[in-house]
């Protein structure tokens, strides 16, 4: 992939201050896709929302908890970023608060069936980044993606039930794989 001019428009991570109160978080230069976000001051879970999914769908990277609706987190995107409910571990008040925001293509996503199984893709194919949903068989398949070239780095979570979040990354090959959850 080459040189993204301005990476900025494309990934941008936002420091906030939780008030305990509904707030919007702006400055962040695009409606984000995805919005993973870790309070700083605490042990609090790691939210992850994307458009895809819809604002009040929540995994946790640092679980391996299933998807669960959490109407006090995120609870709407916005053009220049997000807003938030009161949820305690994204707006505790006082604590240092990080969001990584990663935009893809502004869209709850399209049929794509690319791949032996239909999945639902928004896709920014200027930073090779997509947000993937597909419901699995249990057998071997393959998805399409809405990309451009063949995806160097992969995370995929089941949403209906606890289980790890495994990685795949093109320096490891397709024999090894990571666990985003596990050290």
């Amino acid at each position: 992939m080459a040189q993204i001019d301005k990476p900025n428009l494309h990934f941008n991570p936002r420091l906030y201050t939780a008030t305990g109160s509904a707030q919007s978080i702006t400055g962040v230069g695009f409606q984000p896709d995805l919005v993973w976000i870790k309070d700083r001051d605490s042990t609090g879970w790691h939210f992850w929302t994307d458009a895809v999914r819809g604002v009040t769908k929540t995994i946790f990277s640092n679980t391996t908890n299933a998807e669960s609706t959490e109407t006090g987190g995120l609870t709407a995107f916005g053009a220049d970023g997000y807003s938030i409910g009161t949820h305690s571990n994204i707006n505790t008040n006082g604590n240092d608060i990080v969001s990584m925001n990663w935009k893809a293509a502004n869209s709850a996503g399209s049929s794509n069936s690319d791949g032996s199984i239909t999945s639902t893709v928004s896709a920014n194919t200027t930073a090779g980044f997509s947000i993937i949903s597909y419901t699995g068989t249990g057998s071997a398949a393959t998805m399409g993606h809405g990309l451009s070239a063949v995806p160097k780095f992969i995370i995929i979570k089941r949403l209906n039930s606890t289980s790890s979040w495994p990685c795949y990354h093109t320096s490891l090959g397709n024999a090894k794989g990571i666990l985003l959850n596990s050290d």
